[in-house]
């Protein structure tokens, strides 16, 4: 019976043309995203990477992003020099959005597709221009937080750990530093 109605929903969204966006309608990440797309969108409309770090810090994790970024050289990070670290992650993340955050400016963002992926979620979003823009989100306490974001096809996470163990492989840890303009 499940399999003749799940049958019976496809046949409906092709015939009538429903689309996911129809179907994202329903994402219970909606209200979060769409309040993480106005910061950023007020980001972008300022022009300031600090702003685009403030509202990363708002609507994500960034302490465990940074540490992410690290990779297998996480134990390399000296204690005493994590808050250093973390401010200039902060700012990198403040000034990466900005370069790639320009599809975010005109408005609201349209939730086109929400996905379950393992304990979270991937949102994928157009902003008023018709950039896409694709969240990958976790559950956070009775809300979620953004683990990652795809802008312009660049996913924030994955190029800052490119970047960061690709900068500790080569010049050791001071270098990173070096590198976050330390």
């Amino acid at each position: 019976m499940r399999r003749f109605v799940l049958a019976l929903l496809a046949i409906a969204f092709s015939t009538f043309g429903l689309s996911s966006a129809a179907l994202a309608d329903k994402c219970p990440a909606e209200g979060f995203v769409k309040s993480a797309g106005q910061a950023y969108d007020r980001a972008a409309a300022a022009g300031s990477a600090s702003a685009f770090a403030s509202a990363a810090a708002r609507f994500s994790d960034l302490r465990s992003l940074s540490f992410f970024a690290l990779g297998q050289y996480r134990k390399d990070l000296p204690k005493s020099r994590e808050a250093e670290y973390l401010d200039l992650t902060r700012n990198f993340i403040g000034n990466t959005l900005k370069r790639h955050g320009s599809g975010l400016r005109g408005g609201n963002l349209e939730v086109i597709d929400c996905d379950a992926s393992g304990s979270g979620l991937v949102v994928t979003t157009r902003s008023a221009s018709g950039k896409k823009i694709v969240f990958r989100l976790a559950r956070a306490g009775g809300g979620y937080t953004v683990k990652d974001v795809n802008m312009q096809g660049i996913w924030l996470a994955q190029q800052m750990r490119s970047k960061f163990t690709g900068t500790v492989s080569r010049k050791g840890i001071d270098g990173l530093f070096a590198y976050l303009g330390g």
